[in-house]
């Protein structure tokens, strides 16, 4: 019988978001422990789900829930937030009270103060449970330090929606190989030192996924890819390979220094490249009619602030036909509509509600809408505005309890990426992006980084590492090829002068 501990730290860091992600949003998600954490709501087929199953198979097996915490992606954590949590996890694992330990985690958690907040909890469980295995799943968007193979025992990723499940079987097998005696993990990561915004890299993911390991290793366990999560200042923040073998260290360098090659080389130059002003795009979709407009930088499953106001100002200036914006975050602007009620006219100051840093508020006399509990559409001319009390991924389930018809739209402007791109594409074929400043934009030079030097932000900088690899390689090979030659020159030289070659003690 195995007797496992299972914790989870789900939550994925926007260094340029200033608002600190409080205990209360993480209460109102996923805050839970026990039993309960298995029948928690959570997206299909998620890590607990992959758990639940492997554990079913093996009825000899003894688990006990620790905390489990997750939240949207926002700005760091409050530090009493990871306090509270690494104290719970750290308290319960006593010495002989458990033989291993499984961790879900994002990869790209950050607190206050703390840029590496998943590294440091790998650190502070390790010292905590010593000599016990512990293994875990990350997102594809992990940052991962150089650290992770040290204080792991083995580790997968987490593929796209939906493989949470599989990720975890994945490593809970290796988890069981481990402690059987069967294997010994060992791992290796390799990084490519330059950042891209995930979606850039989701192509050439999909590939490593769906083709096999670069070359046929028998004692391969693991090959796994992330892209980085752009927007979170460390160190080691980008993309990276992260492979484990059964004891085989060099088998781990060779397959992760390819990988890491392969995702170096095929960033994907499509996604990004076609972003405009944000008032030429609202002029653009103007003109063709029934377009959506996206803000992919503050978009609030990359931890946006939802209240960056410069495709609002373009869209109050150049609007002309009916139009709608959202969702804006803005709880300053929500409780002004409560308070003045249905139908009555206020002059107020939209976005910005918590930095300048990405544009002014915009100034303007509206019309009060409709209004829900947490919501309210304000009306200023021909462009219904959408406002929440904090950040919200827009859907069309979400407008239309809103009362926004996005049939009788000629310009739908929405605040987000490929997600609500895709959702929305069946009533908005025609698409394009707005370049507005914001905290995931992907224009990474406009970030005010700490950690990441400049060069790694370089829109280059992918291709500028990959072709330095080549050389380097092709170098070394030259190297190693003249090196043969003078040394069976200097042989033959000396043989031929009489000079003794050898000499035997």
């Amino acid at each position: 019988m195995a007797r496992l501990a299972v914790a989870r730290l789900s939550f994925c860091s926007n260094s340029f978001n200033p608002r600190r992600t409080r205990l209360a949003e993480l209460l109102r998600h996923e805050w839970t422990e026990g039993q309960p954490a298995f029948a928690h709501p959570r997206a299909p087929r998620s890590e607990i789900d992959g758990l639940a199953a492997f554990l079913a198979a093996r009825p000899g097996w003894e688990v006990t829930m620790l905390r489990c915490a997750a939240a949207p992606a926002g700005g760091p954590l409050a530090a009493e937030v990871l306090g509270a949590w690494l104290f719970e996890v750290e308290q319960a694992l006593r010495p002989g009270r458990f033989d291993a330990l499984y961790l879900s985690l994002h990869g790209a958690c950050q607190a206050e103060g703390d840029p590496g907040a998943d590294t440091t909890v790998l650190r502070r469980l390790r010292m905590a449970a010593r000599r016990l295995p512990i293994v875990a799943t990350f997102g594809n968007a992990a940052n991962i330090s150089d650290e992770v193979p040290l204080l792991l025992d083995a580790s997968s990723m987490v593929r796209g929606p939906g493989d949470g499940a599989t990720a975890a079987g994945r490593v809970l097998t290796m988890l069981e190989g481990l402690l059987a005696g069967r294997i010994r993990p060992i791992g290796a990561v390799a990084r490519v030192p330059a950042l891209a915004p995930p979606a850039q890299l989701q192509r050439v993911m999909q590939e490593v996924w769906r083709d096999a390991p670069p070359a046929p290793h028998t004692t391969l366990l693991d090959a796994s890819v992330s892209s980085g999560f752009a927007w979170a200042d460390t160190a080691w923040t980008g993309p990276a390979a992260l492979v484990w073998a059964d004891r085989d260290a060099r088998t781990a360098r060779e397959v992760a220094t390819r990988l890491a090659l392969r995702l170096a080389r095929g960033r994907d130059h499509g996604v990004g490249e076609d972003t405009l002003p944000p008032a030429e795009a609202v002029a653009r979709a103007a003109a063709r009619g029934r377009t959506l407009v996206l803000d992919p930088a503050d978009d609030p499953d990359m931890g946006g602030l939802g209240d960056t106001p410069e495709l609002l100002r373009a869209m109050l200036a150049t609007a002309a036909e009916p139009s709608a914006i959202g969702v804006l975050a803005d709880p300053r602007a929500l409780g002004a509509a409560h308070g003045a009620g249905e139908g009555a006219v206020v002059d107020l100051l939209l976005g910005a509600c918590l930095t300048s840093l990405y544009g002014a508020p915009v100034a303007a006399r509206l019309r009060v809408g409709r209004l829900l509990p947490d919501m309210a559409v304000l009306h200023a001319g021909p462009v219904a505005i959408l406002v929440a009390d904090r950040p919200t991924v827009a859907g069309p389930a979400l407008l239309h309890a809103a009362g926004i018809d996005p049939g009788s739209l000629r310009v739908l402007a929405l605040k987000g990426g490929e997600t609500v791109r895709a959702a929305f594409s069946p009533a908005f074929p025609e698409a394009l992006t707005a370049g507005c400043p914001g905290p995931s934009s992907y224009d990474l030079a406009r970030l005010p980084f700490t950690y990441v030097a400049a060069a790694r932000r370089a829109p280059e900088a992918t291709e500028r590492y990959a072709e330095e690899q080549q050389r380097a390689a092709e170098a070394a090979f030259r190297g190693e090829h003249r090196r043969a030659h003078a040394q069976r020159d200097g042989l033959q030289r000396k043989a031929a002068s009489g000079t003794q070659v050898y000499a035997v003690a």
